[in-house]
């Protein structure tokens, strides 16, 4: 599916000549996937490159991009009235609905275009232009969109890393680094944290605090996401089963209908149990969308799947909104946890904190132990597992496997 189309070099339709490149996707291609399933999913993507192949002319050059895209170089399409031509045969031909397995589907698209002077030296640009220009018409809820220079303005630094963002997921530069999780009585480790490192091109290691922000107002959190929920279950599958590990839900995610369909699949396809996967969500999240929220929450404790509310004690929820909450763990906050030995007020929220977990059934994990003091008072107080630089930092998978799995 991710072959080339025609293996001519997109940049050079015709040398010197001016000439639209574009980059065209299937609309929500992730809602229609949880709506008809993974297999009529790949149907669907299939009928997306046949017509999109049988729109392009012969002197055209095109290519199916890894990520299911079609990138396209119109050779003679150099205004934009010849291009709005060339969009309309591409309507009719996405007017017709498509059939997946005898349910009829109705099929989108959105696409980004850019004037291409024929400079190969420009050709990158051009393509980061397409991207932007394809998010313009995404966010805009449009068919097409041709990159104006306006889209531009002020965002040139964002619109790159999103370009990178998007890059770094196709080129499989994200890694996942695990954080032990430690038994507060037994001293031994029960499982890890999934924390994202993003490994890119000049050796630099980013840490999420640097891109996820963008990602999250981008979109581009979504795919990475289900990347982590994917790659972290997969890992799982390799770890015995004393072991789990807990993922960082975006709060946007946890509403989002295509989470249940990723965990299910995933779940099944590497045969895990889903009480060894925990999710960690803010407590920042049940101020809105609340019922909405609950739904979401008892449908994953259906599943099995654990739920851990992360930061707790820096939010505004309500005792009455927490009560209801379908949640196993609560997990104190690092700001807490690194002062209480030297804040009275601190440590009366961490003893806070965990009674109020014993009296609703909740493990406690307390985070950011930095020294033997705080994980004898945590143990002395009734925290069940700690995690820490004390313990270990956030590891690459070879060396947390090395020094707690193998």
């Amino acid at each position: 599916m991710n072959q080339d189309v025609h293996k001519e070099n997109l940049e050079k339709p015709g040398v010197g000549t001016a000439h639209y490149i574009g980059i065209i996707e299937i609309a929500d291609y992730d809602g229609l996937a949880a709506l008809h399933g993974p297999a009529s999913a790949l149907l669907l993507l299939d009928e997306f490159h046949r017509r999109m192949t049988s729109w392009v002319r012969p002197i055209d050059q095109s290519k199916i991009l890894k990520d299911g895209r079609f990138l396209v170089s119109l050779s003679g399409v150099a205004d934009d009235a010849q291009l709005q031509l060339a969009a309309a045969k591409l309507e009719r031909l996405f007017s017709q609905p498509c059939e997946l397995m005898g349910i009829s589907s109705p099929i989108g698209y959105h696409a980004g275009f850019c004037l291409h002077k024929g400079d190969q030296s420009t050709s990158e640009k051009t393509l980061l232009h397409c991207r932007i220009a394809l998010r313009q018409a995404r966010k805009a809820a449009l068919p097409m969109q041709i990159f104006q220079q306006e889209f531009q303005v002020g965002i040139d630094d964002e619109s790159r890393l999103v370009d990178e963002l998007e890059q770094a997921l196709e080129r499989g530069e994200f890694r996942l680094y695990y954080q032990v999780k430690i038994h507060t009585g037994y001293r031994t480790a029960i499982g890890a944290e999934a924390l994202m490192r993003w490994h890119c091109p000049n050796k630099k290691v980013m840490m999420p605090g640097q891109f996820i922000d963008v990602a999250e107002r981008h979109g581009v959190i979504r795919p990475m996401t289900w990347w982590v929920l994917k790659s972290a279950i997969a890992r799982l599958s390799k770890w015995p089963e004393a072991l789990g590990i807990s993922v960082n839900v975006p709060p946007s995610l946890l509403l989002d209908d295509e989470i249940i369909t990723v965990l299910e699949d995933a779940l099944a396809i590497y045969s895990v149990a889903p009480e060894r996967l925990t999710l960690e969500i803010t407590e920042n999240l049940m101020i809105s969308d609340y019922e909405q929220l609950m739904l979401r929450l008892n449908k994953l404790h259906q599943m099995g799947v654990r739920i851990s509310i992360d930061d707790f004690g820096t939010g505004y929820s309500s005792l009455a909104q927490f009560r209801s909450l379908p949640a196993h763990e609560l997990k104190i906050d690092k700001g807490f946890v690194m002062t209480m030995l030297d804040s009275d007020k601190d440590l009366a929220i961490v003893k806070a904190v965990i009674g109020l977990a014993r009296n609703f059934g909740m493990r406690v994990v307390a985070e950011g132990v930095e020294d033997e003091a705080t994980a004898k008072v945590l143990s002395e107080l009734g925290a069940d597992q700690l995690q820490g630089f004390f313990f270990d930092k956030a590891l690459p998978v070879e060396d947390f496997e090395k020094r707690y799995v193998n």
